[in-house]
């Protein structure tokens, strides 16, 4: 197992030059892209940073092989490389590839005065206390493009999201620490995606891990409280959030879930450490498990049992949002006998009965799936005892609480005017996401207006409505060769989240003819007197198919 480093102290003036130092280096995607081309980066994506680290090393003349040597023969093109290059590569080299670099070379990219300062503030050392060497860094740097539809400046850099983290999986072999503080991971990533960025005035971010939706939070909110259990977390989410200028923007609070949060917001976010993980008193558990005891971890387990910590944060956050206000959070939830879905949660006194609730399901694993899925994550060695303990001891867990399936998803509440106006909706989409210029945010912040617009509304309101294909649905029709009718008609979205939906005659009629003009009775009055089937028949299928293409954004209602 990797032991953490203390977390660096940096003052606000070393965070600036810091800053500074990177934007002028081009430490970006894109320019690490451009500087070691597009095979290594596809190996990034797939947790391989050894062409990356190899690219870099060659650009400072150094061919090390070998776990920690940075001096070796000089590689060939390493003569012509310029500065910028080389600064670039240096800097890639201690902050994403965990690669140790001369200390003449990490003063050539970075200037003598902010390496001095960044070793005193403890986040570049030399070696160690018995052999002092090349600097390091202790922590991970990485840079990553902003979300659509995040505000951007015109400043240079200001399209690039920096976060501090732990060094994790990608540069290291060993387990994970149990308090290892993520970077950006793909949940943190899809959150980025499915947050709204309009201007608010208070924003929350409950586990905030590194800091990384705080650190954008505080683009389009006046005030940002961000919380964590884990006085690491924090410690490192300040970094981040210094690191971008906006440390007077976001007020850090320890503490678990809703506990340092009295005080309600206009806009909730939240990827809470929801993996269902086993606990240690597992009574069932074989021999060779109990031998082992269950390593968890800060970022990804809350303490609970089972799914109880999104049941916690779905059903506490009602509470906690203003009029209009919206809360956005990934989670996992457990499907078997007599469980309800997350929407279930949202109910009961106060509050919570004026809050439309939406989860879309994006997935569901059985439980060996799931079981592998979070240990290999904690960087345990298949096949190893290690390993067998925990598939052993997760198993055990989910088969004693009758767990068949595990869904991963997301959960969008908002804040509705009145019991009366708030909304349900569970759906099982697995599709997409499809094409968005708008963004994901948008999309799903459009969903839930429309359901609850569909809540309000009675079918004679649906009927005297027009609606509006939206421009991204084609529709597809299968037929046998030399046929006259199709065999099947689907229609598909390119947008909203991808869906395919199966048609007949009589619905791509009707969706061929939706330009907003003509209300659904008029067009459905139409269309049976042209396929000769009874016109109140159709209309009811109708009702029923426009309540489901609405909320997909398949179609969209014209309203004054």
């Amino acid at each position: 197992m990797t032991s953490l480093p203390p977390v660096p102290v940096l003052p606000a003036a070393t965070l600036e030059r810091l800053a500074t130092a990177l934007t002028r280096a081009r430490y970006s995607p894109a320019a690490l892209r451009g500087l070691w081309g597009t095979d290594a980066d596809a190996a990034l994506d797939a947790n391989d940073p050894a062409p990356a680290r190899r690219h870099c090393l060659r650009l400072l003349g150094v061919t090390a092989a070998a776990e920690g040597e940075t001096a070796a023969e000089a590689a060939p093109e390493a003569e012509a490389v310029p500065a910028r290059d080389r600064a670039l590569a240096v800097i890639a080299l201690l902050f994403l590839l965990d690669t140790p670099v001369e200390e003449d070379d990490a003063t050539a990219a970075l200037g003598d005065d902010l390496v001095e300062a960044l070793r005193t503030g403890g986040l570049l050392v030399s070696g160690s206390e018995e052999s002092p060497g090349p600097i390091r860094s202790v922590l991970a740097l990485t840079a990553h493009p902003l979300p659509l539809g995040v505000p951007r400046g015109l400043a240079p850099g200001d399209d690039t999201l920096l976060l501090f983290a732990d060094h994790g999986t990608l540069t290291r072999p060993d387990a994970l620490d149990g308090d290892y503080v993520l970077g950006y991971g793909g949940a943190g990533r899809t959150l980025l995606d499915l947050t709204p960025r309009g201007p608010v005035s208070l924003a929350a971010d409950i586990g905030t891990g590194c800091g990384i939706q705080a650190v954008l939070l505080a683009r389009h909110a006046d005030r940002v409280i961000a919380t964590d259990l884990s006085q690491r977390a924090l410690a490192i989410a300040r970094l981040t959030v210094g690191l971008a200028g906006a440390a007077d923007r976001v007020e850090f609070r320890h503490g678990s879930l809703f506990e340092p949060l009295p005080e309600a917001v206009d806009l909730l976010v939240s990827n809470p450490p929801f993996v269902i993980t086993p606990r240690s008193n597992v009574s069932q558990a074989t021999s060779e498990s109990s031998s082992y005891g269950y390593r968890s971890y800060g970022y990804r387990d809350g303490g609970l049992t089972g799914d109880a910590i999104m049941r916690a944060m779905v059903s506490g956050s009602p509470e906690h949002l203003r009029d209009d206000g919206t809360a956005v959070m990934l989670g996992n939830w457990e499907h078997g006998a007599d469980r309800e879905p997350p929407t279930a949660w949202v109910g009961g006194d106060g509050d919570a009965r004026g809050t439309s609730a939406t989860v879309i399901e994006r997935q569901r694993m059985r439980p060996g799936a799931y079981a592998r899925t979070w240990i290999r994550d904690g960087g345990v060695a298949r096949a190893t005892a290690r390993w067998h303990a925990d598939v052993d001891r997760w198993l055990t867990d989910l088969e004693a609480r009758g767990v068949e399936e595990v869904g991963f998803g997301w959960v969008v509440l908002h804040r509705a005017a009145s019991a009366d106006d708030a909304v349900r909706d569970f759906a099982q989409i697995e599709s997409g996401p499809g094409s968005n210029p708008a963004g994901l945010a948008a999309f799903l912040s459009t969903r839930i207006g429309l359901l609850e617009w569909l809540h309000e509304a009675d079918d004679a309101e649906l009927i005297g409505t027009a609606y509006q294909l939206a421009p991204d649905v084609t529709e597809h029709r299968h037929l046998r060769p030399g046929a006259d009718d199709p065999t099947m008609i689907t229609i598909e979205q390119g947008g909203g989240l991808a869906q395919t939906f199966q048609a007949d005659p009589a619905l791509a009629g009707f969706l061929g003819v939706c330009d907003g003009t003509l209300t659904m009775g008029q067009i459905s009055a139409a269309l049976a007197q042209l396929l000769s089937v009874d016109e109140a028949a159709l209309t009811a299928q109708l009702l029923d198919q426009v309540r489901t293409l609405v909320p997909a954004g398949v179609i969209v209602p014209v309203t004054d």
